[in-house]
């Protein structure tokens, strides 16, 4: 109980030296989204695109941005501490706790963005599909789940190259930002030809699971140009992936504990 009143609190420091990041993000993205294709349509003359469809690709612009924004957000609020080490240095939680809360509160304002934003792209193109509404809450849901995952991969990233970054900046000063983007993309394209080999698959693709399914509970476009493919799930590679990146978190925080607190 003490540790959630704890972490509950220091959500809450979150939450008011940070809130202001998701209205200036939600209110930015009204204006782009909702207000600019009204004006647009308005004020220019011989635009054929209809208002809903230039508002669906404004939307779906705004929720890529976001993404960037999020990530933008997460790294202002480590810099935050990173700029006065008395608050890991005299904290009685430790490092990963406090970074932890810090991951926990971005994708918990990530989530309420996309949630927002999403809702009104679906909206924008209603007429161009049959859904009822659990299929509408489902794709919600999945699409804003889907999203938050991948961000919290990213900042999990995010925060082993930063931990790699201020070791160098220790040892070669400025110029370890160099090194850093060096590495961030070698490794990314590693990564990237590895999850595409056969070496890849024959490791980590077993215990299938169909989603085909989904497409039953999922809205359906009135007039398809698009086939969707479902791909298959695989267990064994969902769960090495979630320990990976649970590893490479406490990694990171604690190689971030080091590199601080030195």
């Amino acid at each position: 109980m003490f540790a959630l009143k704890k972490l509950a609190g220091l959500f809450k420091k979150e939450w008011v030296l940070f809130r202001t990041w998701l209205f200036v993000a939600i209110f930015a993205g009204i204006m782009l989204s909702l207000v600019l294709p009204y004006l647009i349509k308005r004020f220019v003359d011989g635009l054929t695109m209809p208002e809903n469809q230039l508002s669906f690709a404004l939307t779906m612009l705004v929720i890529v941005l976001g993404g960037f924004y999020s990530i933008l957000q997460f790294l202002a609020s480590i810099r935050h501490d990173l700029k006065v080490k008395e608050i890991w240095l005299h904290s009685t939680s430790s490092i990963t706790q406090l970074v932890g809360v810090k991951v926990i509160f971005s994708l918990f304002g990530y989530a309420i963005f996309n949630l927002f934003f999403i809702s009104i792209a679906m909206y924008n193109v209603k007429d161009e599909f049959v859904a009822n509404f659990g299929q509408i809450v489902l794709s919600l849901i999945l699409s804003v789940g889907i999203l938050v995952i991948f961000q919290w991969i990213m900042f999990v990233i995010l925060l082993l190259f930063l931990a790699f970054y201020l070791q160098m900046k220790h040892f070669i000063g400025r110029f370890a930002i160099v090194i850093m983007m060096g590495a961030f993309f070698f490794s990314m394209n590693l990564w990237y030809k590895f999850t595409e080999s056969q070496l890849y698959a024959s490791i980590f693709h077993h215990i299938e699971i169909p989603l085909d399914w989904l497409a039953h509970y999922l809205p359906k476009a009135k007039v398809s140009t698009i086939e969707i493919i479902y791909n298959p799930l695989y267990v064994v590679e969902e769960v090495v992936m979630i320990i990976l990146i649970v590893i490479l978190f406490i990694v990171a925080t604690k190689w971030l504990e080091k590199v601080v607190l030195r």
